[in-house]
């Protein structure tokens, strides 16, 4: 998987993929730690342009690294996956 990334002044902004389904989301948590590992202290925004699908499991890792990393904001988000994270109960990911 290949997550871009781009730094603009003091934010980061991490591209999600098209679909983080069951299948990836071992793989995208890992590439996603690599990331907000990388000893910087930038803002972290999640932009979702590209994202079409995230699964619950998918849901669950970006809750999981805003927990830890703390105020990852997410971006550019489409109404389905809009829908997804209201119905499954992950609007903080939003906010």
């Amino acid at each position: 998987m290949d997550i871009q990334r781009k730094v603009i002044g003091e934010k980061m902004i991490i591209h999600l993929p098209e679909r983080v389904d069951r299948d990836v989301s071992l793989e995208f948590e890992k590439e996603m730690y690599c990331i907000l590992n990388s000893g910087t202290n930038y803002k972290t925004v999640i932009d979702a342009e590209n994202l079409e699908y995230i699964s619950e499991t998918g849901l669950r890792v970006l809750k999981k690294l805003r927990l830890e990393f703390g105020d990852l904001k997410m971006i550019n988000i489409k109404p389905e996956v809009f829908k997804t994270m209201k119905e499954k109960g992950y609007m903080e990911l939003y906010s």
